[in-house]
């Protein structure tokens, strides 16, 4: 008897000890929805599918970082209000609510990643930034609403502002001077935009734009299983209804998240090399993709 109290006293010592381990334990973090809470992933560091480079500049995907050290590289998609997180080392610039025609040409403003300053094109500073410079990564938060600025860089709070002529919505591009920039990751998310979440999104209405999804293998498939673009997309009325297609669809998918968006419907399955129309296909890329087997699914007008 005294064996088995000494045991049990023990067994609840270690038990004790492994709650405690456990409850010490960092917690794995969950892995990044696109589109969750309105958020969308422009970079990732798996592709640069919604940037072009401007003339003469140097950007380049680098080790998964994008990284740049003159010119200036632009993303795909046009912004109103929105609040944007990114994480950068270099003290670059980003310009946001930049447009050319056929929208109403705008300059925009300049955000420096150095001390988190925001001027206008002219140099007009509408919110002074109180960052140091630094060659650690930073994390850069920006909230643009309704004409009002604020930037935060790895948490703190450093610039606040506003520009009672705020424009109309514009690209974001990353700048640099001649001293290298990168960045790991950006995301953004529209702000002051009615939510659609109720409106139907028939795949005809994507065609009109997308007539190439018509015939597209993932797209054609899915429409014989009677799933809509908007499963994938959300209802995306604001894309929808944009006619210069510079407003984000409500759900995009950098190459990096394809696959977690496939394998909620469908099971994972080794990368075919044996099929009739091999030759004809290529081999498959290196760590390939879902579309880089089963359509490529890239808009086109």
């Amino acid at each position: 008897m005294t064996y088995m109290r000494r045991g049990c006293a023990i067994f609840a010592t270690l038990a004790a000890v492994g709650t405690l381990l456990l409850a010490a334990s960092p917690k794995k973090e969950a892995p990044f929805a696109p589109g969750k809470d309105g958020w969308l992933t422009l970079f990732d560091g798996s592709d640069l599918a919604k940037w072009k480079a401007g003339k003469g500049a140097d950007w380049a995907l680098e080790s998964r970082l994008l990284a740049g050290t003159r010119g200036e590289l632009a993303s795909y998609w046009h912004w109103t209000d929105f609040e944007l997180v990114g994480e950068f080392r270099g003290a670059g610039r980003l310009r946001f609510r930049v447009s050319l025609a056929p929208m109403p040409d705008q300059a925009g403003y300049v955000l420096s990643l150095a001390d988190g300053s925001i001027r206008t094109a002219a140099g007009r500073v509408v919110a002074r930034g109180s960052g140091s410079p630094t060659a650690e990564w930073r994390q850069v938060r920006l909230l643009v609403s309704e004409g009002k600025f604020t930037v935060a860089i790895d948490g703190k709070p450093v610039a606040k502002g506003g520009d009672d002529a705020y424009p109309a919505m514009g690209y974001l591009a990353l700048v640099a001077d001649g001293k290298p920039v990168q960045m790991r990751l950006l995301r953004a998310r529209p702000l002051n935009r009615e939510k659609f979440e109720n409106i139907p999104a028939p795949n005809a209405s994507c065609y009109v734009c997308h007539a190439n999804f018509d015939g597209e293998p993932v797209s054609k498939k899915h429409l014989e299983e009677e799933v809509a673009c908007a499963t994938c997309h959300g209802p995306s009325l604001a894309h929808r209804s944009d006619e210069d297609n510079v407003t984000t669809p409500d759900v995009m998918f950098t190459r990096g998240e394809v696959d977690a968006a496939c394998l909620k419907c469908h099971k994972r399955h080794k990368a075919e090399t044996k099929r009739k129309d091999f030759a004809a296909r290529g081999a498959p890329p290196k760590n390939a993709i879902c579309t880089d087997c089963h359509g490529k699914h890239k808009a086109r007008n």
